[in-house]
């Protein structure tokens, strides 16, 4: 098929996937076991009947899309706060991206200061102040043609997890700094034992009136206690959520605290519109989404324990066979490393994923071969609807592959 699209993924993709049911995609009529479940979002699996259920009754109740405020937004919102009780206001936005987009303009309105200080390994989507990556040197270079060498003058990285050298970088430009942004967690190496990282960060932040903002897109709900802020008892002053909250539809989620709430309103008026910000589809449905996770907490419980099972099955499997790999996980966001030297930070995993970059190929390609789609992201995400049977033939294969192409 002759495909006229630009968006990443499309070039080289052999795959159009078609439709999902459970923890299935399938294309040409083949089904594949899906464990990316588009990105994490999708915590309950493809078309779960809460979802089914939304989407059938927004059609029968005759429900429609309004570019002004609509009841079904602030019956989301009472929800949302309920579970993430921090939040004193909450701003919709339509993508991940958005609301990255929108709480750099809330920092920018607190303060006139220069940079940007950002962890490295944090994904922040497809936003131009953030679409760099750091060189041995901590120095950001592009990750796209058109952005402005001023985003980049503009842009500080620190080292995640590395507490000394992160100290010494904050303290030198504490100054000049606008707002620290960071994944919490990182699904590009998702550790346990950050807590110490993160509550330095927030000390720093209150000591010196620089706005802390958390990008928990992909531990939002996920997480133990639904959020990393939760669990470790570590409060930005700005998180940013979406995916999962969506209940598989395109949302953004801003929330923020009762001092950047009152530092809005009394110095300035930041602008929060757009036409599908709150939209009456993506309400409806991710509250409809939230509200029975709410109510069936045990899921997120039961979807940890597969994970475990996955990283400890790996793990001594890697290990018995001699296997330079190792399984991080960070509640149910998992992720293979290829070494098992131990890694503090994404540079570390980069430098040894690049030395095996086309030995890692082919054992994608093994699993796609063996009906098991793994995305390019390398981030394993298991659902609701991701059976026993299913994770023990990823197991499986797995380890024929990675004996097959992934040996020292």
């Amino acid at each position: 098929m002759k495909n006229f699209i630009l968006n990443e993924g499309y070039k080289n993709s052999s795959h159009l996937f078609e439709r999902g049911s459970g923890d299935k995609i399938y294309s040409n009529k083949k089904s594949f076991i899906d464990i990316s479940n588009c990105a994490g979002s999708l915590l309950l699996g493809h078309n779960h009947k809460t979802y089914k259920k939304a989407i059938s009754n927004y059609s029968k109740k005759n429900l429609s899309i309004f570019a002004h405020p609509n009841i079904h937004s602030v019956n989301f919102s009472k929800n949302i706060k309920k579970v993430f009780n921090w939040f004193d206001k909450i701003i919709f936005c339509n993508t991940g991206s958005e609301a990255i987009t929108k709480s750099l303009r809330i920092c920018r309105s607190l303060n006139k200061k220069k940079y940007i200080v950002n962890a490295t390994g944090s994904w922040h989507g497809s936003v131009d102040q953030f679409l760099f990556y750091p060189d041995e040197n901590l120095k950001p270079n592009h990750l796209s043609s058109g952005l402005k060498s001023e985003d980049k003058n503009n842009l500080i990285y620190i080292p995640y997890n590395n507490l000394e050298l992160t100290k010494k970088i904050l303290n030198k430009n504490k100054k000049n700094i606008n707002c620290i942004f960071l994944e919490p967690i990182q699904g590009g190496l998702p550790l346990e034992g950050v807590g110490s990282y993160l509550r330095f960060l927030r000390k720093f932040c209150n000591n010196n009136n620089i706005p802390l903002v958390f990008d928990e897109m992909i531990t939002g709900i996920r997480s133990h206690n639904f959020s990393v802020q939760k669990h470790l008892k570590v409060y930005s002053d700005i998180t940013t959520v979406g995916k999962v909250v969506g209940g598989g539809l395109p949302i953004g989620i801003i929330g923020i605290s009762k001092k950047i709430s009152i530092k809005i309103n009394k110095k300035n008026r930041v602008f929060f519109g757009g036409t599908f910000s709150g939209n009456s589809l993506s309400s409806f449905v991710g509250n409809e989404t939230l509200k029975y996770l709410i109510k069936n907490k045990n899921i997120i419980n039961n979807i940890n324990k597969k994970s475990v099972f996955f990283e400890n099955q790996m793990n001594i499997f890697f290990e018995k066979n001699n296997l330079n790999l190792k399984v991080y996980r960070y509640a149910s966001i998992i992720r293979i490393i290829y070494t098992d030297n131990k890694i503090q930070n994404r540079q570390q995993r980069d430098f040894f994923e690049n030395k095996n970059i086309k030995k890692i190929k082919l054992f994608k390609k093994f699993l796609l071969e063996k009906k098991i789609f793994y995305a390019s992201s390398g981030i394993i995400y298991f659902s609701h609807a991701t059976s026993l049977k299913s994770i023990n033939h990823i197991i499986k294969q797995m380890k024929i592959g990675s004996l097959k192409y992934l040996r020292r």
